[in-house]
Protein backbone atom coordinates (compact mmCIF):
# COMPACT_ATOMS: atom_id res chain seq x y z
CA UNK A 1 0.00 0.00 0.00
CA UNK A 2 1.42 3.36 -1.06
CA UNK A 3 1.74 6.13 1.46
CA UNK A 4 -0.30 9.28 0.76
CA UNK A 5 1.72 12.12 -0.73
CA UNK A 6 1.10 15.85 -0.67
CA UNK A 7 1.14 18.18 -3.68
CA UNK A 8 4.78 19.19 -3.30
CA UNK A 9 5.95 15.58 -3.08
CA UNK A 10 4.00 14.64 -6.20
CA UNK A 11 5.33 17.60 -8.19
CA UNK A 12 8.90 16.92 -7.07
CA UNK A 13 8.55 13.26 -8.06
CA UNK A 14 6.58 13.60 -11.31
CA UNK A 15 7.64 17.05 -12.59
CA UNK A 16 11.06 17.63 -11.00
CA UNK A 17 12.27 20.05 -13.64
CA UNK A 18 9.88 22.75 -12.36
CA UNK A 19 11.08 23.04 -8.74
CA UNK A 20 14.65 22.36 -9.86
CA UNK A 21 14.50 25.21 -12.39
CA UNK A 22 13.11 27.60 -9.78
CA UNK A 23 15.86 26.65 -7.34
CA UNK A 24 18.61 27.04 -9.95
CA UNK A 25 17.24 30.37 -11.18
CA UNK A 26 17.09 31.72 -7.63
CA UNK A 27 20.64 30.53 -7.00
CA UNK A 28 21.79 32.20 -10.22
CA UNK A 29 20.10 35.45 -9.18
CA UNK A 30 21.60 35.31 -5.67
CA UNK A 31 25.12 34.52 -6.91
CA UNK A 32 24.93 37.33 -9.45
CA UNK A 33 24.06 39.79 -6.71
CA UNK A 34 26.83 38.55 -4.40
CA UNK A 35 29.40 38.60 -7.21
CA UNK A 36 28.33 42.06 -8.31
CA UNK A 37 27.15 40.80 -11.69
CA UNK A 38 24.01 41.98 -13.42
CA UNK A 39 20.77 40.13 -12.83
CA UNK A 40 20.78 39.91 -16.61
CA UNK A 41 22.96 36.82 -16.11
CA UNK A 42 19.61 35.06 -15.66
CA UNK A 43 19.30 35.33 -19.43
CA UNK A 44 22.37 33.14 -19.91
CA UNK A 45 21.03 30.71 -17.31
CA UNK A 46 17.73 30.51 -19.20
CA UNK A 47 19.41 29.78 -22.52
CA UNK A 48 21.40 26.94 -20.98
CA UNK A 49 18.42 25.55 -19.07
CA UNK A 50 16.16 25.46 -22.15
CA UNK A 51 18.34 22.69 -23.53
CA UNK A 52 17.82 20.54 -20.42
CA UNK A 53 14.05 20.73 -19.87
CA UNK A 54 11.32 18.82 -21.66
CA UNK A 55 8.18 20.68 -20.59
CA UNK A 56 6.90 23.04 -23.30
CA UNK A 57 5.40 25.53 -20.81
CA UNK A 58 8.67 25.59 -18.88
CA UNK A 59 10.66 26.07 -22.09
CA UNK A 60 8.34 28.97 -22.94
CA UNK A 61 8.95 30.64 -19.58
CA UNK A 62 12.70 30.19 -20.03
CA UNK A 63 12.54 31.64 -23.54
CA UNK A 64 10.75 34.67 -22.06
CA UNK A 65 13.42 34.90 -19.36
CA UNK A 66 16.17 34.81 -22.00
CA UNK A 67 14.66 37.72 -23.93
CA UNK A 68 13.08 39.78 -21.14
CA UNK A 69 14.40 43.09 -19.86
CA UNK A 70 13.28 41.86 -16.42
CA UNK A 71 14.21 38.17 -16.35
CA UNK A 72 13.46 37.89 -12.62
CA UNK A 73 9.75 38.14 -13.34
CA UNK A 74 9.87 34.78 -15.09
CA UNK A 75 10.86 33.10 -11.83
CA UNK A 76 7.50 34.26 -10.47
CA UNK A 77 5.79 32.96 -13.62
CA UNK A 78 7.31 29.50 -13.16
CA UNK A 79 6.41 29.54 -9.46
CA UNK A 80 2.81 30.46 -10.40
CA UNK A 81 2.72 27.50 -12.78
CA UNK A 82 3.71 25.19 -9.92
CA UNK A 83 0.95 26.80 -7.85
CA UNK A 84 -1.59 26.00 -10.57
CA UNK A 85 -0.29 22.43 -10.69
CA UNK A 86 -0.83 22.15 -6.93
CA UNK A 87 -4.36 23.55 -7.23
CA UNK A 88 -5.18 21.08 -10.00
CA UNK A 89 -3.94 18.17 -7.87
CA UNK A 90 -6.11 19.32 -4.96
CA UNK A 91 -9.19 19.91 -7.10
CA UNK A 92 -8.91 16.85 -9.33
CA UNK A 93 -7.50 14.23 -7.00
CA UNK A 94 -8.13 15.61 -3.52
CA UNK A 95 -4.41 15.62 -2.73
CA UNK A 96 -3.43 17.62 0.36
CA UNK A 97 -1.34 20.74 -0.07
CA UNK A 98 2.19 20.68 1.26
Amino acid sequence: MKEARNTREIIEAEYPEFPETILHAELCRACARVDGRSIQSLKAFALERIEKVESKPLKGALEQMASSMFPETEIARIRACVGRMESALVKTFGVKRA
